[in-house]
């Protein structure tokens, strides 16, 4: 590879990864007046896939710190312990994203269905982590026992049903769909890096 290739690769990246990050924060925020749906779970687990481990960690990491820490209905700054546990989280999602750039060429290849289906179980599963996670994080830092912790977290889950619901739908049939138009028309971004 010549030095202007690897300038150009090097640039493309740079420039892959702050478009994800725009349109992380940009979805964050015109679905913020919305209780509990958001894209932006599925964006930093989309990032970790498409990105890999280190870009989409990046994204997904500063993604939801200055979401987090500028958010209009209050920043997590007044919570540390919260802001820590949506941290952790997000790293989780891009994590696990990065993860399944393992196989789900394969998963694609064999069945669509299969791959909504992964998807949409995935997503089920990260938003059910994010909110247990972050429920237990401002409970036991508030001074609840475990006792208490369980209840808020048992009673959180009318509330969370709504972005469970929403997360599983829209990591099945959007992530779905975009890994079908990159495999096609972007199969750099499944590459190995």
């Amino acid at each position: 590879m010549s030095k202007t290739q690897e300038i150009l690769q090097k640039n493309r990246k740079i420039a892959e990864t702050g478009i994800f990050l725009a349109l992380f924060l940009g979805l964050a925020y015109a679905f913020c007046y919305i209780p509990n749906l958001e894209f932006i779970s599925m964006m930093a687990f989309l990032s970790g896939l498409l990105l890999g481990w280190k870009r989409g960690l990046f994204v997904a990491l500063i993604g939801e710190a200055v979401f987090s820490i500028a958010n209009p209905f209050g920043s997590s700054l007044a919570y540390p312990s919260l802001l820590v546990a949506q941290l952790l989280s997000f790293a989780i999602f891009a994590l696990i994203g990065a993860s399944y750039r393992l196989f789900i060429i394969r998963v694609f290849k064999r069945s669509q269905e299969l791959m909504a289906v992964i998807f949409g179980a995935t997503g089920l599963l990260l938003t059910i982590l994010y909110n247990v996670m972050t429920t237990l994080a401002y409970a036991l830092t508030s001074g609840f026992n475990a006792k208490q912790a369980l209840a808020t977290i048992i009673s959180s889950i009318p509330f969370s049903m709504i972005q469970m619901i929403a997360n599983t739908i829209s990591f099945s049939v959007i992530l779905t769909y975009v890994i079908k138009y990159v495999i096609k028309n972007y199969p750099h971004f499944l590459e190995k890096n």
